[in-house]
């Protein structure tokens, strides 16, 4: 295969595995419209309502978003960052009411997907911003997870209290 046949197909491959990270995205954040509002949301909020194993569905779907991703050689950070705003979607949405708010207005699917689309069209890109931002987001779910284990450290030992 000479050198103008497989950069063809390298493209026509990249086409296709972006159309199918732009339409499991749409289907999962912005697939239903809601009438009168011109607002849109996605199975993933539907999911995500039965708790826990819908939650844990929900992000392995989205998964698919940042796995394709690296799979079209996007930089390492990017990646992470993928994964990062993944994973903040996960831990936010995972709580009870708050999260299911909260997975219709964050949207992670689509925000990964806009990552991607900046980095395949412009691939010189500086990554300087994804650190910057890797670096906030993990610091904000490392404070939400520590926040949520005081919560539970306080209420066992309230309830401990109560009884003993």
């Amino acid at each position: 295969m000479d050198g103008v046949t497989r950069l063809r197909r390298t493209e026509r491959d990249r086409s296709r595995e972006l159309a199918e990270v732009e339409a499991i995205a749409w289907l999962l954040d912005n697939s239903i419209p809601v009438p009168g509002t011109g607002r849109r949301f996605g199975v993933d909020a539907i999911i995500g309502l039965v708790p826990v194993v819908g939650d844990v569905v929900s992000a392995g779907m989205g998964l698919f978003v940042v796995w394709r991703a690296s799979r079209m050689g996007l930089p390492r950070i990017v990646v992470i960052r993928m994964l990062v705003v993944s994973a903040l979607d996960f831990v936010i949405g995972s709580i009870p009411i708050a999260g299911d708010a909260f997975d219709l207005w964050f949207k992670a699917n689509t925000r990964n997907l806009a990552l991607l689309r900046r980095h395949l069209q412009r691939p010189e890109t500086s990554t300087r911003d994804d650190w910057m931002v890797v670096t906030g987001l993990l610091g904000v779910i490392i404070a939400i997870v520590a926040i949520i284990g005081w919560l539970l450290v306080s209420l066992v030992s309230a309830v401990i209290g109560l009884f003993g």
